[in-house]
């Protein structure tokens, strides 16, 4: 499905749905757990859109491991953030998938769902705000304490009744900090309305962390070298030219790359160019390599797997990308980044590590996708990216790479 059909779904579906299963929890009257010194037998975080946020999360994975030793994390995730799971540490059992492709997969896999988790206690921690599916869910699989944001008196989703620790949304958080508030709200006095009443610190230090083996890097700069032998001995600069479809408004022109990779490539004779990206990117970025019209310049997009990546970042200097997963993967790397944010504040996921510089306008409608509006605008001339020059990224670029 769409990003757009799914916002379309959880929204003139989820609202009624949510409705009624806030009745049913009423008439339900399932017992809540309600001591805060207990630690439940399972806890869940559910994170399924966004695969960057995963790493984002990875802080308030760390607090629950400490919070409650006992427990056993399991991490709820969709298609394609296994990988990512498997890089921060979780091993594949404590690892639940979801397929949103179709109708049909989503069914069974909740079905499954239901029957992993059983008769356990569990707390389900929602990581996406006012995310109604994700809610809903954690309802199905009978939750005894569910966390989420709620609007309360703000804007955001309708819920019902759903969240047993309602938290608020605060949107001067970054996110890595609105998730650890999230798991501090299971220690907060049940019924305190609302939960998570604490000091939440930068989180940057917590920060997930990715390092290669000798013999990955060796076998990755084989990889290369075979296929762009002129590429030995040069400085790598990545170049993710493209962001996912559930924010389009987050691209920058592909022209724009084009003037910056030439850029580079004229003002610095020890540097090469890769481009990354997926699978369903390789022939834009084949457009690219055209475009550069050099010989160092290699397209990796969908040529990598989820580790050859991460590895990839390790053998490089320097990423430049629009808002987008990769941003908060080479975050967890000692790779340089240069980050350009548009429709998205970079307050709230701005990438998590010092060796990155993040090139934002500000302007007057930005930002203009949030959490509290399912990250959809209805702008149709994202002036927020297209008036990011290629002068300034190439300036800045320049400052990042090593003499």
């Amino acid at each position: 499905m769409t990003p757009n059909r799914m916002r379309i779904i959880d929204r003139w579906i989820g609202i009624p749905i949510c409705a009624i299963a806030s009745i049913m929890k009423k008439f339900l009257k399932k017992k809540s757990i309600q001591k805060n010194n207990i630690d439940p037998d399972i806890i869940l975080f559910t994170c399924i859109a966004e695969i960057g946020a995963l790493f984002v999360a990875y802080p308030a994975l760390l607090k629950a491991k400490k919070n409650f030793p006992k427990s056993r994390i399991l991490f709820l995730t969709g298609s394609g953030g296994v990988d990512a799971l498997k890089i921060m540490g979780l091993h594949e059992e404590d690892i639940l998938e979801i397929r949103t492709d179709s109708l049909n997969l989503l069914i069974k896999d909740c079905l499954r769902l239901k029957k992993k988790i059983g008769s356990n206690i569990f707390f389900n921690i929602v990581l996406e705000p006012f995310t109604r599916f994700s809610h809903l869910l954690g309802f199905w699989l009978g939750a005894d304490r569910l966390v989420g944001c709620h609007s309360f008196n703000s804007e955001g989703g309708y819920l019902g009744s759903l969240i047993t620790d309602p938290v608020v949304y605060n949107p001067h958080l970054h996110a890595s900090q609105q998730f650890v508030a999230l798991v501090e709200a299971l220690n907060n006095k049940f019924g305190d309305i609302p939960s998570s009443k604490f000091k939440i610190s930068n989180q940057t230090r917590f920060r997930a962390r990715f390092h290669a083996l000798p013999e990955e890097k060796f076998i990755l700069k084989k990889k290369i070298l075979q296929q762009c032998p002129s590429l030995k001995n040069k400085k790598i600069i990545l170049l993710n030219a493209n962001a996912s479809d559930i924010v389009p408004l987050r691209k920058w022109p592909l022209a724009s790359f084009v003037e910056v990779g030439k850029v580079l490539l004229s003002q610095r004779d020890d540097v090469g160019i890769i481009l990354t990206g997926a699978k369903s990117e390789r022939d834009a970025c084949d457009q690219l390599v055209i475009n550069l019209e050099s010989s160092n310049v290699l397209n990796l997009a969908g040529d990598t797997s989820f580790r050859e990546l991460l590895t990839l970042y390790e053998l490089s200097v320097l990423l430049i990308s629009n808002d987008s997963g990769p941003v908060h993967f080479a975050s967890s790397t000692n790779i340089s980044i240069l980050a350009l944010y548009g429709p998205e504040t970079p307050s709230i996921f701005g990438p998590m590590t010092p060796s990155a510089k993040i090139l934002y306008l500000g302007l007057s409608c930005s930002p203009c996708v949030s959490p509290m509006n399912q990250k959809k605008s209805e702008c149709n001339d994202n002036q927020c990216m297209k008036k990011i020059s290629t002068e300034w990224v190439s300036k800045e670029a320049l400052k990042l790479i090593p003499k």
